[in-house]
């Protein structure tokens, strides 16, 4: 899926902090892509980066 840039400027702002659990993680693979991209390197106390990794994960995994 191609996603707008809109949606990834959204996406961006609500998911900046690291040490924040992040609130929509009964979110589209989509997402959990991008946050992982982005994460990508934060070290092991980046929750954005874990959270959406293991959704990934789990949707693979199926």
């Amino acid at each position: 899926m191609q996603t707008s840039r809109d949606t990834r400027d959204l996406w961006s702002a609500r998911h900046r902090d690291c040490g924040a659990d992040p609130t929509d993680l009964n979110l589209d693979l989509d997402l959990a892509r991008f946050l992982c991209s982005t994460h990508a390197g934060h070290g092991p106390q980046c929750r954005q980066y874990l959270a959406a990794a293991a959704f990934c994960y789990g949707n693979t995994a199926r």
